[in-house]
């Protein structure tokens, strides 16, 4: 796989397993190129957390405490010796979480994208929506997709 040098990676997590697997291979490349990481997630929670704090935001600490896909996934990247910057918005659909995730990406000038998917194939994705898929459409940085169930990405 060639991936273009980073020196930031934005990380999509869901808790899932695809996501999971993600995260793995996003912290691989950034160790290896000593790139910052920024871990992104869509949570009902979010809306909470900027209740809490609407004029600054929640800190790094709030939203690593109220959200544990975030967490874990912050937990990875401090075993690998990284530290991370945690992002989280609020849920919408597929298509709006691929355009959020596109604009993120812009916003904090990453260098690279990593996301998974679970998969489900051309038909499925047509007829449930794909963040991947769209993401792939609407990034104006590289991406990499990550399949759970695979050794590793496609791009």
């Amino acid at each position: 796989m060639l991936v273009p040098m980073a020196g930031r990676i934005l990380i999509a997590v869901d808790g899932s397993p695809a996501a999971t697997k993600a995260v793995e291979v996003g912290l691989d490349i950034a160790s290896a190129q000593g790139a910052a990481v920024t871990f992104v997630h869509f949570a009902a929670v979010a809306r909470d957390l900027f209740e809490t704090a609407p004029d600054s935001g929640p800190s790094q600490a709030q939203i690593e405490a109220a959200d544990p896909v975030l967490r874990a996934a912050a937990q990875a990247a401090r075993a690998r010796g990284l530290q991370a910057d945690l992002e989280i918005a609020d849920e919408h659909g597929a298509g709006d979480i691929a355009a959020a995730l596109a604009g993120i990406a812009d916003g904090i000038e990453a260098d690279l994208i990593v996301t998974g998917t679970r998969g489900r194939g051309t038909i499925a994705s047509a007829v449930l929506g794909s963040v991947s898929h769209g993401l792939l459409s609407l990034a104006t940085r590289p991406v990499v997709v990550v399949h759970a169930g695979e050794g590793g990405p496609t791009g």
